[in-house]
């Protein structure tokens, strides 16, 4: 077990560069059907997979109830040799932080610096700038929901399902997020592909049109 003085979202996010670089795939809050039968009613934070090895990843506060919890799952794995599970503690007081609501100028402000970046050929400071773009413009669709920091792949998870982006855009941001995860964790040789960034400015662009009647 390894102690995180991060909310449980930062904790998942900087644990996936690590799973991803030992040759896992990770699916953050994974979807039931790709989960085996015995955790049944039980959701990890997230999972990691690869051909001779599963890891269920779970972050917890540090409290006398998460302890309980712990022990909980400790007996649910006790009998499933094939998987393993790793539990991370996250401070309970990084997760009370809360973000203000970025306002409409700057997000365009901010899109138009992304824009300016990627036209001088700095792709991998437009890439990150787009990240920050993104997050302040899903706090402003859904400020209740993403009141506190958000990892890469919740806002593409939670924004996905409340229909502001579609599949295909879910697809561009997930193959961002990837080279964003590398770069903001030091990989600072990490390429991005130009498609992929237009593709991002894209979304940015569709997303801030639905600002004016989500905040009238």
């Amino acid at each position: 077990m390894s102690i995180f003085e991060s909310s449980e979202a930062e904790v998942i996010e900087s644990l996936l560069p690590r799973y991803q670089a030992e040759g896992f795939d990770v699916y953050v809050n994974p979807s039931p059907s790709i989960l085996p039968p015995f955790m049944k009613a039980y959701r990890p934070d997230a999972i990691a997979l690869k051909k001779d090895k599963k890891i269920a990843i779970e972050v917890v506060g540090s409290t006398p109830r998460s302890e309980e919890k712990i022990r909980t799952l400790q007996s649910l794995f006790a009998d499933h040799q094939d998987w393993e599970l790793r539990v991370f503690y996250a401070s309970p007081v990084a997760s009370n932080k809360l973000l203000e609501v970025a306002s409409i100028p700057s997000i365009n402000e901010s899109i138009q610096r992304v824009i300016d970046l990627k036209e001088t050929g700095h792709l991998l400071p437009a890439l990150v700038m787009a990240w920050a773009t993104f997050e302040a413009v899903g706090r402003a669709l859904l400020p209740e929901e993403f009141r506190r920091p958000q990892t890469p792949a919740r806002l593409v998870e939670v924004l996905g399902s409340e229909g502001y982006i579609t599949p295909e855009e879910a697809d561009i941001l997930r193959a961002a997020s990837t080279i964003r995860n590398a770069v903001v964790h030091g990989q600072l040789n990490s390429a991005v592909d130009p498609k992929v960034l237009e593709g991002f400015v894209a979304i940015l662009k569709t997303l801030v049109k639905l600002l004016a009647p989500a905040n009238s």
